[in-house]
């Protein structure tokens, strides 16, 4: 008698077991069309955002040497982009002034590097945390703590907004990569 209930109750719970499997496999449907297309938007806006962020560290790397051009073609030219350091100026010609003027003061020779912290991109807008390091020649280094807006325009990202913070107390993600410099932190400049 024991040993019937025990297969009854067996096959109870394989029944079960199996119902529940089939509805799990109903539940994981395809994505309807309108989906797919979401999901391959996001991936197009991702993967333009990610060249933006490329052509922006050269860029970066082209001001570190004092040449502002390539920088200044990623800014929207609009009255209300933003750029903030130790003070904010806002609209296309104040940023453009801050750029030539702040690309004037950096000595030549200078090494960049930065490292991503977060990002997210939506269809129109995206932001960047980032820090960024400057390795100047005389051995010191300038670390930056960086925050970006961006917005789509013409279907081509701009920078709509550049915070840029000083890092008093060196503690990067991973140390920036100056093979064979010596670095001597903590010196004060905002771009």
């Amino acid at each position: 008698m024991k040993r019937n209930i025990y297969v009854f109750i067996l096959l109870i719970l394989l029944a079960s077991s199996f119902k529940y499997r089939t509805k799990s496999r109903e539940t994981m449907s395809e994505p309807l069309p309108a989906e797919q297309a979401d999901i391959a938007q996001k991936t197009a806006n991702e993967a333009s955002f990610d060249a933006f962020v490329v052509n922006m560290h050269q860029a970066n790397e082209a001001f570190s040497k004092g040449n502002p051009a390539l920088i200044k073609s990623l800014w929207s030219r609009k009255s209300d982009v933003t750029l903030f350091t130790d003070s904010g100026v806002k609209g296309w010609d104040s940023v453009n002034t801050v750029l030539d003027l702040s690309s004037q003061q950096m000595p030549a020779g200078n090494i960049y590097s930065s490292e991503r912290i977060s990002s997210q991109v939506n269809a129109e807008t995206a932001y960047l945390l980032q820090t960024e390091h400057y390795l100047l020649p005389s051995g010191k280094t300038i670390d930056l703590q960086v925050t970006l807006i961006l917005c789509k325009e013409a279907g081509s990202w701009k920078i709509a907004h550049r915070q840029a913070s000083n890092i008093k107390t060196v503690k990067p993600l991973a140390q920036p990569n100056f093979p064979g410099k010596q670095l001597k932190p903590d010196i004060s400049f905002n771009f």
